[in-house]
């Protein structure tokens, strides 16, 4: 069966959530795999993610890897894994989200009736109780960064723009997509977020990495804003795929 949906992560120093994942993507239904793929890039991490131990039974895998370390570079990651995705649709989240079962089963199952204009996002429960996420308000928070849709419109808005790396510079691409068409957001449909508590290295800022990639990022902003006023001025559209990379898997 040809794969119909791709899972997107990018990995950075995450052996044991990576773990986590192989476990529960081994686990899917037979034949919730033969329609999936999973593209994993390695963003250059000093522990390389194809020596993470691979369990039977997992989905289509390919791992790639960023020849570069290059801080906060998720942006470059997703950019590519969305090239490399042979399946039409791309579903793109983060480490530390997991796809559910049942979440994965509805979305293969909405797919042939997708709208192929539109770009999908997920609510989000936190493991390992499966509370729904919410902030210091209270209010339901999504993740602002998993998103379900098809792989020819990812390119048709430009895909991220690799002059916005840094931490908290989701937000650009997430502007685009807005301006782009309709997001639809999938209340029902969840992805489990795993925090630090569960699994240490779930998300990349774990005990050990540079607290500095957390302090600068306000002065980073800044820097991002004046480099995206210059490329407007200049009718750049985004960088993409500005770095060499090789495929390990």
């Amino acid at each position: 069966m040809t794969p119909v949906l791709a899972f997107v992560l990018p990995y950075y120093r995450n052996p044991r959530m990576l773990a986590e994942q192989y476990r529960v993507w081994a686990a899917y239904p037979a034949d919730a795999k033969a329609a999936l793929e999973v593209v994993l890039v390695d963003d250059g991490s000093p522990e390389h993610a194809r020596d993470v131990p691979r369990p039977e039974g997992l989905p289509a895998l390919r791992i790639y890897r960023v020849l570069q370390d290059i801080p906060w570079h998720q942006h470059g990651a997703r950019n590519l894994g969305a090239q490399e995705a042979t399946a039409p649709w791309l579903l793109l989240t983060d480490m530390d989200h997991v796809v559910p079962t049942a979440t994965l089963v509805a979305v293969l199952a909405k797919l042939p009736a997708a709208d192929a204009q539109r770009a999908y996002t997920f609510g989000r429960v936190d493991a390992p109780h499966l509370r729904p996420t919410r902030d210091g308000h209270g209010r339901l928070k999504p993740h602002v960064n998993s998103f379900l849709m098809p792989k020819a419109w990812f390119w048709r808005i430009g895909g991220y723009d690799e002059d916005c790396v840094g931490y908290g510079t989701d937000s650009y691409f997430r502007a685009r997509l807005k301006a782009a068409g309709p997001v639809e957001h999938l209340a029902h449909l969840p992805l489990v977020r795993y925090p630090r508590e569960v699994i240490p290295d779930a998300s990349s800022f774990a005990p050990g990495l540079d607290p500095r990639a957390f302090r600068n990022a306000g002065r980073r902003g800044n820097e991002t804003r004046r480099r995206l006023a210059r490329k407007a001025k200049q009718h750049l559209g985004p960088t993409v795929l500005a770095f060499p990379w090789e495929r390990t898997v």
